[in-house]
């Protein structure tokens, strides 16, 4: 009897400790975040969610806020438990994984939008050899470095042509290399600048017969075979998809629509981005601005592949299954 009686109790805790630990698992799916906050960087990744910011994205009760920052802050923002999802270059979302912030990466939204734009026409990159090329920092000079050194072709930063060598000169913004292109151009010397759209279509709006000299988009095809690099993504807070997949899948669906948006209302976006204080408010879009900018969605599952070589060979960093979202 008494052994009966020990498993009873035995059972009967069992019990208790399963009821306890269904109370302590809500169902996430039937969850519903009251705010959400998204962050963007000011700049040719904030066209990835253009027709939210216009449209806004509505899901239950959640409120939805979106922010544009400086380029230069997106990291720091996304390190903030404040911020669920956001826009930003995909180097520095797999250097943020790497360094412990726990996100994933949801869908690659901007496939290349990088030009070398110059006073001269280029026709092979070897005609590089002996020229001086303005470019920013970050995924842009490593792009710039790479396509050079898969084609054997040697460069060094410096603030002047260097025979046989490629001079790369950084500046702290594109809209530095604007101007001096401009200058050059007035001068009749010879100067080269990597921009992304829309400022290469602004630039062509400022300075008559400037160049798109080459196309960084095409080199990396060439060498990889893949239609362009996954140069901004979508991440979301690994908690976060954890507890509401479902916002996470609405907003992946609102956002396969954003292609078509940009085709058809490209001449409104100034007005868009003037609503948040955007650097976008003040240029220009075209048809072939859109088609230059290499914005469609691609979800985690399909690319990555091509994002763990583009890390790879970018920064040289492994990156693990778990870095994108299932």
């Amino acid at each position: 009897m008494k052994k009966l009686f020990i498993l009873i109790i035995i059972i009967f805790g069992f019990g208790l400790a399963s009821c306890a630990e269904e109370k302590e698992q809500p169902n996430h799916q039937d969850n519903n975040p009251s705010e959400v906050n998204i962050y963007l960087p000011d700049g040719t990744p904030a066209l990835a969610l253009a027709n939210m910011l216009d449209e806004g994205f509505s899901y239950k009760e959640s409120k939805t806020t979106f922010h544009i920052v400086q380029a230069s802050e997106i990291a720091a923002r996304v390190s903030q438990d404040t911020c669920d999802l956001a826009i930003m270059p995909t180097t520095a979302a797999a250097q943020l994984y790497k360094k412990g912030i726990k996100l994933q990466l949801a869908s690659v939204n901007v496939f290349g939008n990088l030009f070398i734009t110059g006073t001269n026409e280029i026709a092979r990159l070897e005609d590089l050899k002996g020229k001086r090329i303005l470019t920013t920092g970050a995924t842009t000079i490593q792009m710039v470095e790479y396509i050079l050194k898969k084609n054997n072709i040697p460069f060094e930063e410096a603030g002047q042509v260097i025979d046989g060598k490629v001079a790369l000169s950084v500046v702290s913004d594109a809209s530095e290399i604007i101007p001096q292109l401009k200058q050059a151009v007035q001068k009749n010397t010879e100067l080269y600048g990597v921009l992304g759209e829309p400022q290469v279509t602004k630039a062509q709006s400022m300075i008559s017969d400037l160049k798109i000299s080459v196309d960084l988009q095409a080199e990396y095809k060439t060498i990889t075979s893949y239609d362009g690099y996954p140069q901004a993504c979508l991440i979301v807070k690994q908690e976060f998809a954890k507890s509401y997949p479902q916002y996470v899948q609405d907003f992946l669906k609102k956002l396969e629509g954003n292609e078509s948006y940009l085709n058809a209302k490209y001449s409104s976006l100034p007005e868009v981005f003037q609503k948040y204080e955007s650097n976008l408010a003040n240029m220009n879009f075209t048809s072939d601005t859109i088609k230059r900018c290499n914005i469609r969605l691609e979800k985690a599952e399909s690319v990555s592949e091509s994002v763990i070589a583009y890390v790879k060979d970018l920064i040289q960093l492994d990156l693990e299954e778990n870095f994108f979202l299932k």
